[in-house]
């Protein structure tokens, strides 16, 4: 049985509907999938799956607004109203969620690793929905470990207003050392980590985050600033540059990346982010390049939401993901 791992309730996902697909939305599609079970697939579809990382103890003891262990809900309900364009051979799966109250942060990132894990070996494409930041280091983990080759590398691509590099104190991993904690374990294996954060916010990080990338040459970053001034088509660039290097891509998404006035509902508010139509622009050209693992959204707060701003981008947010990434399998399978 797996750890911390609790399926999806079948009483709350209808019966799914395929007579009606033009009719159709993302709540008829959508069927409950039990890990701890065998499970049957249709060759022949692509299947997404959906995990819910009910954990915000990272926020909590890097002294933001908690909050985002209810996200991974709130995320499903805007998602279950949005229409469904993926026609008939994409399955989306929910698969439940990672959650204990009384389980250490180091536990609980552990568990969402083996389940990571155990939907890539059953050759689906992991949804995860944080959660604090934290949400990270178990995600990355359970590709790193599902790896056949385990020379292979795994670039970690960003979308957040912050580094998340910080140094771990007497308190241990938080949000805030995701990415420091990754450098570290790809260190030990002899590896280099490849990070790309996109959206940084100079006055949302300190000056020793700013030296320490600047002294590691894997490490890479792109002001929200530079992006509003540069443009997209300089932001492709450094995509493309970046991903060239390494074999696969573990895609992860803050929503503090957009300001409080389009995401309010976040564990640290921002006054100024990135536009959410460029986002999506930059989200799918990633998903093009047929090197994404797997994809988390991280840090809704839903207390902290006004009218559902925030879940609902985040659903949005999958709804245009998923299109260009079914449609890049599709593409690349054909060739």
């Amino acid at each position: 049985m797996l750890d911390d791992y609790y399926a999806i309730d079948q009483s709350e996902l209808p019966v799914r509907k395929n007579s009606d697909l033009y009719y159709a939305k993302w709540g008829n599609i959508i069927e409950p999938i039990d890990l701890n079970n065998p499970i049957e697939l249709e060759s022949d579809k692509m299947g997404f799956v959906i995990v819910g990382f009910k954990c915000d103890k990272g926020v909590y003891i890097n002294h933001g607004r908690a909050g985002a262990l209810e996200g991974p809900e709130v995320i499903r309900q805007r998602l279950k109203r949005l229409p469904w364009h993926l026609g008939s051979h994409v399955r989306i799966f929910d698969a439940g969620d990672i959650e204990g109250v009384n389980r250490s942060l180091t536990d609980l990132q552990k568990s969402l690793s083996v389940v990571v894990e155990r939907i890539v070996s059953l050759g689906l494409f992991p949804i995860v929905l944080g959660g604090g930041h934290e949400t990270t280091f178990g995600h990355y983990m359970g590709h790193m470990n599902a790896l056949t080759n385990p020379k292979e590398t795994i670039a970690a691509l960003n979308i957040d207003a912050h580094f998340d590099l910080r140094e771990y104190d007497k308190t241990g991993p938080n949000s805030g050392t995701g990415f420091r904690q990754l450098y570290d374990l790809n260190s030990e294996k002899g590896l280099p980590f490849h990070y790309y954060v996109l959206g940084i916010q100079e006055h949302a990080n300190q000056m020793h985050l700013f030296d320490y990338v600047a002294k590691h040459n894997t490490l890479k970053f792109m002001t929200g600033r530079e992006l509003y001034t540069k443009g997209l088509s300089y932001v492709y660039r450094q995509i493309d540059a970046f991903i060239e290097q390494v074999d696969h891509v573990y895609l992860t998404i803050d929503m503090d990346c957009f300001s409080m006035g389009v995401a309010p509902g976040v564990s640290a508010i921002q006054p100024i982010g990135l536009d959410p139509q460029a986002v999506v622009a930059i989200l799918q050209y990633i998903a093009s390049k047929n090197k994404l693992l797997g994809f988390d959204i991280v840090e809704v707060a839903p207390a902290y939401d006004v009218d559902f701003h925030t879940s609902t981008l985040a659903a949005t947010l999958i709804f245009y993901l998923t299109q260009v990434i079914y449609q890049t399998k599709q593409k690349y399978k054909e060739l």
